[in-house]
């Protein structure tokens, strides 16, 4: 604190007793507002000017001159004045603590928010999977197999077993995603296995509510087989 507050805080025992003169009282009172500790010790100090008034033998004490031109000083505060300007520095701290009670309440609503966004991150994606469905086979083939599909936080990704696969030049295969707007995607590529059946996991950017189909193409580009999603 610099010199000038303890200056200042030095007449708070004689301005609750009355004994300030009108030039310390109105330095006092205009230093009041902007000083917190100023407030709280005026209002530890108010009690005890009450009851040393009351004590036998006791009077407020004579206004100090603080200048040559103050040797006429102003009466003593009366204690309604004095009730009064406890009554504004006790309203003025009511007040503080509100506002810091809202910023306080604010705060805690903030860390709520980003607690609650972080906890939503860190919980587990639900994996939907789609019923599978049966390929349907293209014509001059015979090929016959299901598909099933899992939702992914980053696709889709696409389980197939096939049966009666063509042998010869036809392979390999590729396991085609087509989306709803048209796109195409290359889920998975395997080659021709010698029983004609295969079980293969490929994996699609195209989310499950964006698929459209599922084909088995062979090397020449021409489906094999095909099915959409339930």
């Amino acid at each position: 604190m610099s010199t000038d507050h303890d200056d200042v805080r030095m007449l708070i025992g004689a301005y609750v007793l009355g004994g300030l003169s009108e030039t310390d009282r109105r330095v006092l009172e205009s230093h009041l507002p902007t000083c917190q500790e100023c407030r709280d010790e005026l209002a530890r100090s108010a009690p005890l000017a009450g009851l040393l008034r009351r004590a036998p033998g006791m009077s407020a004490p004579r206004p100090r001159a603080t200048r040559e031109t103050d040797t006429d000083a102003a009466p003593p505060a009366s204690p309604t004045g004095l009730d009064r300007l406890l009554e504004q520095v006790r309203a003025a701290d009511v007040a503080r603590r509100r506002r810091a009670r809202r910023q306080w309440l604010a705060l805690a609503a903030a860390l709520i928010v980003v607690a609650g966004l972080g906890l939503g991150s860190m919980l587990p994606f639900r994996q939907s999977t789609g019923p599978s469905t049966a390929f349907t086979s293209a014509a001059g083939y015979s090929v016959s197999g299901r598909a099933t599909l899992t939702a992914k936080p980053w696709g889709t990704a696409v389980s197939v077993t096939l049966a009666d696969l063509p042998a010869g030049g036809s392979g390999p295969f590729i396991l085609q995603v087509s989306s709803v707007d048209g796109r195409k995607e290359q889920a998975a590529t395997w080659a021709i296995t010698p029983n004609g059946s295969a079980a293969v996991t490929g994996a699609s950017a195209l989310h499950l509510p964006d698929i459209r189909s599922i084909s088995v193409m062979d090397q020449a580009g021409r489906m094999v087989a095909t099915t959409r999603p339930l």
